[in-house]
């Protein structure tokens, strides 16, 4: 509630918490920009005439740091003309003073409601085209259309996420997202991988430290987390921490403070983290190797990012895509996979997951010839074990179609009803196994 009249602005406010709604008030334009930065609101209502910024400059200000939220311009009858001009600039609505609370309410409902179902055509229609809501991340699967909704539903507020996934499953983009549609989307995103620091290290790469802390400290450095003061901290493969490093972290998640390596003072911090592993961290605290109490702080919400051979469906787009990336990047007019090609990445187990294919078409285009991915172009062990996998069940197949046969005594028009297929396709399958029907069978 923005307002530059004390006695409107209280009333309102308590009003609005009475009705079960958490409200906080601003005497003008400015300070409600500072609490727009600290937290999430869903709704601003903005007095039009106040001293210094008015609510019409301010209408632009309040959408570029919370685009998400509704605003909604008070005015007196005498200025409705520049109220509609505040709409025009990004405002959801006004309303004329003096109101009624119940009249404000409805405004503020529909505004939510008309908000919500705007977000959700928007996704309907990223669904129907391919895409996901969140720049980089594609997939239209049951298993992505979760991730994506986890994702919506906790950017917002700040509070600390464990995305958890097999390694090249895209955890970095669901960190990257998490952030560009929280109130810290304008504040630093600082990543960090603890896997690729050595032990030794991660200490100064976290926190920082002092000149002369150790042998090769020429100059004051800050560590990651006083870069990401006031942003978000993405710390990858949090799971590979020291103990003695784990018990550093949880001091910082609940104090909000650390000293740089060799250094007395203490230094605040307003980090949001989020974090991210390949492990199954649960195990390890019961193995002992990973701390109880830093687990349950990092695990407020978990994401969980499933392996692409649970989307399979998802591979076409993805290849899609990556074949449009290293189009651009190699000057290369490929079209795509050619059927044969597309049917051996459809079966392909994929361990390295969306990683692992981002490379394989990477090659594919960079190396390959042609107006289209044949199978040729793909490494060798997507050709042979999606082959393996073909050949097994080839061989199942054959089994199962051998097993009918006999059961049905080779009666070949009573198996083809069990099987469920037309006899002339029975008798194909029988040519292309080389099965043989023993002498005297029907």
């Amino acid at each position: 509630m923005v307002d530059d009249d004390d006695s409107l602005r209280t009333a309102v406010t308590m009003i609005l918490r009475g009705r079960g709604y958490l409200a906080d008030a601003a005497a003008g334009a400015r300070e409600a920009l500072e609490l727009l930065e600290k937290k999430h609101y869903d709704v601003v209502l903005v007095d039009l005439r106040m001293d210094g910024m008015s609510g019409l400059e301010a209408v632009p200000k309040i959408k570029a740091v919370a685009p998400r939220a509704v605003v909604i311009i008070m005015t007196a009858y005498g200025t409705i003309r520049t109220a509609v001009e505040a709409v025009r600039a990004g405002a959801f609505d006004y309303i004329t003073k003096p109101f009624e609370m119940d009249e404000l309410l409805l405004v503020i409902e529909q505004g939510l409601k008309m908000r919500d179902l705007a977000e959700e055509n928007a996704r309907l229609r990223g669904r129907m085209l391919g895409r996901s809501p969140f720049p980089g991340m594609i997939g239209t699967s049951p298993a992505m259309q979760r991730v994506y909704e986890m994702i919506a539903k906790v950017a917002p507020y700040d509070v600390t996420v464990l995305i958890v996934g097999e390694s090249g499953t895209g955890k970095e983009l669901v960190a990257q997202a998490i952030h560009d549609n929280s109130a810290r989307r304008d504040k630093p995103l600082v990543k960090l991988n603890c896997a690729a620091v050595p032990d030794t290290l991660l200490e100064s790469e976290l926190f920082g430290h002092e000149k002369g802390a150790f042998t090769g400290a020429q100059f004051q450095r800050p560590g990651k987390f006083e870069v990401a003061d006031t942003g978000t901290i993405f710390l990858d493969e949090v799971g590979d921490m020291s103990p003695s490093m784990q018990a550093k972290l949880l001091r910082v998640i609940q104090e909000k403070e650390f000293e740089r390596v060799g250094g007395h003072e203490t230094i605040h911090v307003d980090v949001r983290i989020l974090a991210a592993t390949n492990k199954d961290l649960s195990q390890a605290v019961s193995n002992g190797t990973f701390r109880e109490d830093l687990y349950y702080r990092l695990n407020i919400v978990t994401i969980a990012l499933p392996p692409l051979r649970e989307r399979v469906e998802d591979i076409p787009l993805l290849v899609q895509h990556f074949v449009q990336m290293f189009n651009t990047a190699f000057h290369k007019d490929f079209e795509g996979p050619s059927p044969e090609a597309m049917d051996l990445l459809m079966k392909y187990h994929w361990p390295g997951n969306v990683r692992e294919l981002k490379n394989v078409i990477e090659q594919a285009v960079l190396l390959g010839t042609g107006s289209r991915i044949t199978p040729e172009h793909l490494p060798a062990t997507v050709r042979e074990r999606a082959e393996r996998k073909n050949a097994s069940i080839k061989s199942m197949e054959r089994d199962h179609i051998q097993k009918v046969l006999e059961s049905c005594g080779w009666n070949q028009r009573k198996a083809a009803e069990v099987l469920g297929i037309h006899r002339n396709t029975l008798r194909r399958k029988l040519e292309e196994f080389s099965i043989t029907p023993p002498a005297g069978s029907p």
